[in-house]
């Protein structure tokens, strides 16, 4: 990727972290993304069609670490150390993972699931890659709320369990 474009990315994506810590992800607007990230409009669509692509794409490496552990392909240190970021980013993890884009997020992380599945098997892949993407998601979002405490060592393990 071209040193400027990943630059304009990673100044649409700090904007948005900033963003996200200051109000609710349904409050966020593109116009606002633009303001803060300093760049023009055109700009902006020449990377993202919206602010739910600027999610997912903040979101992908979580996404991927979630993925690579239902698949057995992840250590305990990545799913751990994703884990530490999670919980030192909680209160903006509780935003997103309570906002509407969480549909998304959640058919996202289960292709991702379905392409690190190997066969069918009696059940589709797309339907256990389904509910491992809700699994997971849904046991981040109750760890990240408090109503359920762990180590994040524990929830690793628990995370890297294939469905």
């Amino acid at each position: 990727m071209d040193t400027r474009v990943r630059r304009t990315r990673e100044s649409i994506l700090q904007a948005f972290a900033r963003l996200g810590l200051e109000r609710r992800y349904d409050a966020i607007t593109t116009s606002d993304l633009i303001a803060a990230s300093g760049i023009g409009r055109s700009t902006f669509y020449e990377h993202f069609h919206g602010k739910d692509d600027v999610l997912l794409a903040a979101m992908e490496p979580l996404l991927l670490t979630l993925a690579n552990a239902q698949a057995g392909r992840a250590s305990r240190a990545q799913v751990r150390a994703m884990l530490d970021h999670a919980w030192e980013q909680r209160a903006l993890g509780r935003i997103i993972l309570n906002s509407r884009t969480a549909d998304r997020l959640q058919r996202n992380l289960a292709h991702m699931i379905e392409m690190r599945l190997h066969d069918d098997g009696p059940v589709p892949r797309r339907v256990r890659a389904t509910g491992a993407a809700a699994a997971q998601l849904a046991i981040l979002r109750v760890w990240l709320a408090g109503e359920a405490a762990c180590s994040a060592d524990a929830l690793a393990r628990q995370m890297m369990r294939p469905g």
